[in-house]
């Protein structure tokens, strides 16, 4: 009997090769089933996408079911990953997801390169985005940027330099370390004015309770003596530091019991959505913690 390639239903994907970049990326899309608002879809854009957009699909179609309360937003979802990669892209990752600026790395300790994520950002913005308001009916004014480990450095790193260009960000378990703790010293060179100046938007910071080591295992290089906090600790660090110095900003911090690196993003995606239908946040400083699943 032959076998039958298994599809997520209402999906579809193309390649598109990015100008800014120069790479090719794979673009996974999930229309819900749901009639078009009238401002169209939101968009949340979900990066390692190989890895990531089924998840984010199966837990918008398992927690955003209508109920007699009614349902929740019904969200366009777009996964960025890369042609020919089953989860991980390590070296384009590497390369997209890390900022650029004085006296950061541009190779790894693998010697890939880094510091392209300025680039990959306008991948995003000009070429990306517009080709999605084409193909369609998404709602400008309400995007979410979702991502994991370098991909919440990412998100983080956008949030900071460039906060209109989403509505809402997710950074679970961002990797707080790299650039030796590169974006507590770019928060650090912002004063509140600046930040009291900042366009108003939407913040979650998650990351599992037993991540207690100060960067993935997989990258591990320190030998317990550095100076670096634990990814836990960085991602507490990191929200109230953007509380004090971002008035405007919504900031829920939530930690994951029972989540470590690797499998945070099951719980994590369990309290996205609910955080993304909720379109003011009465306490701009929640604190959450989420049990284990």
């Amino acid at each position: 009997m032959e076998n039958d390639p298994v599809t997520l239903p209402g999906s579809q994907q193309w390649q598109r090769h990015a100008e800014a970049t120069g790479r090719d990326y794979l673009i996974q899309v999930s229309v819900p089933d749901a009639p078009v608002p009238a401002n169209g879809y939101p968009v949340l854009y979900v990066l390692d996408g190989n890895a990531r957009f089924p998840l984010a699909v199966a837990a918008r179609e398992a927690l955003t079911l209508e109920s007699p309360q009614g349902g929740v937003a019904p969200w366009l979802i777009v996964g960025i990953g890369y042609p020919e990669t089953l989860r991980f892209d390590g070296a384009a990752r590497s390369e997209d997801y890390t900022p650029s600026g004085e006296g950061l790395p541009m190779k790894d300790a693998r010697g890939r390169p880094q510091g392209g994520a300025d680039r990959f950002l306008e991948f995003i913005e000009d070429e990306l985005k517009p080709e999605l308001a084409q193909r369609f009916a998404v709602d400008r004014s309400r995007s979410a940027l979702l991502g994991h480990s370098y991909g919440g450095l990412f998100a983080l790193h956008v949030a900071l330099t460039h906060p209109r260009s989403f509505s809402d960000y997710i950074a679970v378990s961002p990797s707080l370390w790299w650039g030796d703790s590169y974006l507590f010293r770019e928060l650090g060179e912002r004063d509140r004015a600046r930040g009291e100046a900042s366009p108003a938007l939407r913040l979650l910071i998650g990351v599992g309770d037993r991540e207690i080591s100060r960067r993935p295992t997989a990258l591990a290089t320190d030998t317990g003596e550095s100076a670096i906090p634990a990814m836990r600790d960085n991602a507490v660090r990191m929200a109230d530091a953007l509380m004090d110095r971002f008035p405007r900003w919504q900031i829920v911090s939530t930690r994951f019991a029972g989540a470590g690196h690797g499998d945070v993003m099951w719980p994590a995606m369990q309290a996205v959505w609910p955080f993304l239908d909720k379109k003011e946040q009465g306490d701009r400083g929640a604190q959450a913690d989420s049990g284990p699943h």
